[in-house]
């Protein structure tokens, strides 16, 4: 139903965009709108009311962390912070937020539901090089959950929406779009970015709330803005590296990560030239490691991988965060430029060593 409603209303607003509502359009919008009088728009009305019941399906499976650690040993000293989240599995418990809202595997966290309800919860694993960690509350109790959606098909310009509790502000709400992909704003501790930049607005304590498509399915966890204040930019671990990791996480795995076995760099103009490619994209291979999977497939110095299983690379740093995002043993099917033309590589994916 809601989907429908929002779907409905995307298709008036579209009649909107396109040009002006004729004599009965205007008739009904004078008719429909609660009485609203000459001039409402059923249009807005509409998309609003399918934003409205968006937010508040999305706002029953988002939770409010509260988390205290020691840190420095037995003799440091007690930090406490707040956070936000969301519940990706209810008959069991499990939750997902950001690893700098918990700190550590053995910090006290008390979860609050966004029907008041409040438990003390279990850090199940926390994966610091992501930033990510999987929380659990007693099986049962929570009655609303989100699903995973599909961040490789998002473009700028999308909508979205980012739910979550800034500044002590529970249960707070905001539209906005996705503004880039594969951003790297170079946090300090995360190891693997590939970040969703998006303008709809998030600030501390937003830390692990989930950003949702228009379906209401999680394709991103809101982890910092840009700078100290808000200042129009946030960033969020897309999907497709999420799931993964909380999938591992939650199975009380060790985290497993892909390897390839080669030194990439970024591909320019000039050398995109050079090598007869129409525009500067993918990652250069600018060395290949003896014996390693990379090695055993045939891939060669000066290739310049284009896509992963159809998914295009922009950067050398998104190579390596899907990469990393494989579990060591699938094959995958590399797009490789070589010699003037496309060709299809398979590499076994092996294991990275270094976490």
């Amino acid at each position: 139903m809601r989907n429908s409603i929002l779907t409905a209303a995307l298709l008036l607003l579209t009649g909107l965009l396109l040009g002006p509502m004729d004599s009965q359009q205007q008739a009904a919008a004078d008719s429909t709108v609660g009485g609203a009088g000459k001039g409402a728009n059923p249009t807005l009305a509409a998309l609003s009311e399918a934003t409205a019941e968006l937010a508040t399906q999305v706002l029953r499976a988002t939770v409010h962390f509260e988390a205290t650690r020691v840190e420095g040993g037995p003799d440091g000293g007690r930090t406490s912070g707040t956070g936000s989240g969301f519940v990706l599995d209810a008959a069991r418990g499990i939750l997902v937020t950001n690893n700098h809202v918990v700190g550590s595997a053995d910090a006290v966290v008390r979860v609050r539901l966004n029907d008041g309800r409040k438990f003390e919860a279990t850090v199940v694993g926390t994966d610091p090089a992501t930033d990510l960690a999987v929380v659990r509350i007693p099986e049962g109790e929570a009655l609303y959950q989100l699903n995973w959606g599909n961040s490789d098909i998002l473009r700028p310009g999308h909508w979205v929406m980012a739910v979550g509790n800034p500044l002590g502000e529970i249960g707070t709400t905001s539209t906005g779009v996705i503004s880039g992909l594969n951003r790297d704003p170079q946090l300090p501790n995360i190891k693997y970015e590939d970040f969703l930049q998006f303008d709809a607005y998030i600030d501390r304590g937003s830390s692990g709330g989930p950003l949702v498509n228009m379906a209401g399915e999680v394709i991103g966890v809101n982890t910092a803005i840009s700078g100290q204040v808000w200042q129009g930019a946030g960033y969020a671990v897309p999907s497709f590296m999420a799931s993964s990791i909380v999938e591992q996480l939650t199975a009380g795995n060790k985290v497993r990560r892909g390897y390839l076995g080669l030194d990439p760099s970024n591909v320019d103009a000039s050398y995109a030239d050079q090598v007869g490619l129409s525009r500067p994209y993918g990652a250069r291979v600018r060395r290949v490691t003896r014996d390693s999977p990379a090695s055993k497939a045939g891939l060669q110095r000066g290739d310049i991988i284009l896509a992963i299983d159809g998914q295009e690379i922009g950067q050398y740093k998104e190579l390596i965060a899907r990469i990393t995002s494989v579990m060591p043993g699938t094959t995958v099917k590399l797009k490789v430029w070589r010699d003037g033309s496309p060709m299809t590589i398979r590499v076994k994916v092996g294991e990275r060593g270094d976490g």
